[in-house]
Order: C-alpha cells, then structure tokens, then sequence
C-alpha cells in the first residue's frame, strides 16, 4: 500500500467517524430542543394525578384538594386517577410506564416507595431510580390507639404489660409495606418487647377490630383517630410527634414516654417518571408550592393535622433516600426478606 493511499483511508476513516458525530450531535441537539419546546408549551392538555388508594378516603380527598388548586395555578385541569391496590404499587407501576411529559402525576405515600421494595420480591420498577420527586407536600403523626379495655394508658404501661405478657398482646396493620408496621417493630425493638403483628387490608377493618377488642392496639393518623377517641370508641396511649397536637393536647407524646426515635407517621408526595424535562419538574413543583400557600388548601390540611412541608425535589430526595435506609436498617434487624 502506497503512503498516500494509507493517508486516504486515514483521512476517510476521521471524515466517517467526524459524520458520525456530527450527525449524532444534530439528532442530541433536535432532541433537546424538541424536550425543551415541549416543556415550554407545557401545559397543553390536561394533567393525571395517580393516587393509588381508593375514592373517598383521607389520601384521596387530600390529593382532591391539591388538584383542584394546582389546576387553577397552571390554567389546566389536573384530573384524579384512584389505581387502589397492593399499597399503592399498582399505581407506581402505571406512573413508572407513563410518558415521561409531565402529564402523569403519581400521589404517592410511603408505601410504594420506601416500603415495597424492602418486602415485595419481583416488583417491576426501582422508585429511586423509576420516578423523579417533585415536591414532599407535607405528613402527619401517628397516634397510637388501644381499645378502650385495654389495661395500659400511655406508651411506658404498654411496653411494661407487654413485658409481662410476651407474645401475648397483638397489633393491627396495613400491612408490612407500610410505615406503620415499620414503626410499630422498631418500637418492638427498642423497647424489648414481642408483640404479634396482625396484617389487614386496609385502616377500616382494622380499626373496627380494635374497636372489638380483636387486636389491642394500632397506628393511624390523626384525622381517622380522633373523632373515634372522642367518642371514646378507641384510647389513645401516645402521638408521634415532636410536640401535642393542638387539637388533642392531652395527649402524651411518644418522646414523652422515653421513645425519642418514634417521631414520624404518614406523608404525601409528588413524583413524575423519570425522564420528564427539569422545567416541567421545576414548574410542577412551583405550582404545588402556589397551591399549597392557598388559605383554603392549608385549612384543609390543617383539618386532617397535615403539616405543610413543600420541600423542593432536590430535599424530597434526600428525605426519600434518608427514610429507605431507616426501614431498610428495620428490616435487617428483623430479618424480613422480600416476598
């Protein structure tokens, strides 16, 4: 082969691959500007809210509220989707498949994302990695609640009467997907005691087998256990929270009793499928902080003892990552693997 063949094919092999890039680079720069135009036009049709519980319930009615404010904030309807089933997983699945545009919303809570993939073997989608988070709209407390019969009043006389009857006393869940079963063996840890989980479908049949005296004692949040403490259908032996609840000052808080660790309970939050443009990440988000500075969405909230957090999505992922490895550091502990 001469040289100057050699530089030919040379110079034809740097002229292919420059093409090569070039023409790559083209179709990346295409690429974006179509993202980018996309998410300027956002929104041009109406939003989907997933909620993976169903109708009527508390984390419905406050996905409602929010949607109907965040659709006057953005001039477009944002319409409530209920995908009830398996904790909210359900409903994941149908977000984490879901264009990746801004037009599909998931209303998530705990469950689905920093539940599921600790105890559910095979699930399809990897929240961290699967969904973008928009923004932590806020949480409540748990109240710890016992049928009235039963012998302890606060958190101290139920974990000294469990130690006195190990094996013997029985707690309701929703299931071992869920914060509060989370919370209740890690209370089974730190205090020493063996008290028998008892899984349920849901909060309703639970707390009416509290209320029967089935189960001794359960978890839930203040706008379903409240109005029932009221009616002295159910006791309440603690709240997790920093502080008293305004609305039930008389009741001691878990800290109080010496739990400083058992501080937590429900959330909401939102999240889109990985892949959808930043601008249409950072204006959902600054929609949802819009609509939840709005009087009527905060007396809402209020009602159902929501506090408000609209964290950004940079600080909802830190919480997010934050609270997969406190139950991830539970579920070692107890050696439950998925299934």
């Amino acid at each position: 082969m001469t040289r100057s063949a050699a530089v030919f094919l040379k110079t034809g092999s740097q002229s292919r691959r420059t093409f090569t890039l070039t023409a790559v680079a083209a179709v990346l720069g295409l690429s974006m500007h179509g993202a980018l135009q996309a998410a300027q036009d956002w929104p041009s049709q109406p939003i989907r809210m997933i909620v993976g519980y169903p109708p009527g319930g508390g984390t419905d009615t406050v996905a409602r509220v929010l949607a109907q404010r965040m659709g006057q904030v953005l001039n477009q309807s944002v319409v409530v989707e209920n995908r009830g089933g398996a904790s909210g997983t359900i409903a994941a699945q149908q977000v984490v498949r879901s264009a990746p545009d801004g037009y599909t919303v998931m209303f998530a809570t705990a469950s689905p994302l920093t539940g599921a993939p600790l105890t559910v073997k095979g699930l399809t989608y990897d929240p961290m990695k699967d969904l973008t988070p928009v923004t932590r709209i806020g949480g409540g407390p748990f109240i710890m609640v016992a049928n009235p019969a039963f012998p302890p009043n606060d958190m101290r006389e139920l974990v000294d009467y469990a130690k006195a009857h190990p094996g013997v006393v029985n707690y309701a869940s929703p299931g071992i997907m869920t914060a509060n079963y989370f919370f209740s063996e890690q209370l089974n840890m730190d205090a020493g005691i063996q008290t028998v989980h008892v899984p349920y479908k849901g909060s309703a049949a639970l707390l009416n087998d509290v209320m029967a005296g089935q189960v001794q004692y359960t978890l839930d949040t203040p706008g379903t256990t409240l109005p029932l403490i009221k009616n002295g259908k159910l006791k309440p032996l603690a709240v997790f929270s920093e502080e008293r609840l305004q609305r039930a000052p008389d009741i001691p808080t878990a800290k109080e009793s010496g739990f400083p660790e058992m501080v937590g309970g429900s959330w909401y939050g939102l999240l889109v499928p990985t892949g959808t443009p930043k601008p249409v990440v950072d204006a959902l988000y600054k929609a949802t902080k819009v609509a939840l500075e709005d009087p009527d969405v905060q007396r809402t909230l209020a009602d159902r003892d929501v506090i408000i957090e609209g964290s950004t999505p940079e600080e909802f992922r830190e919480y997010l990552t934050k609270e997969y490895a406190r139950w991830q550091s539970v579920t070692k502990k107890l050696g439950i693997e998925p299934q």
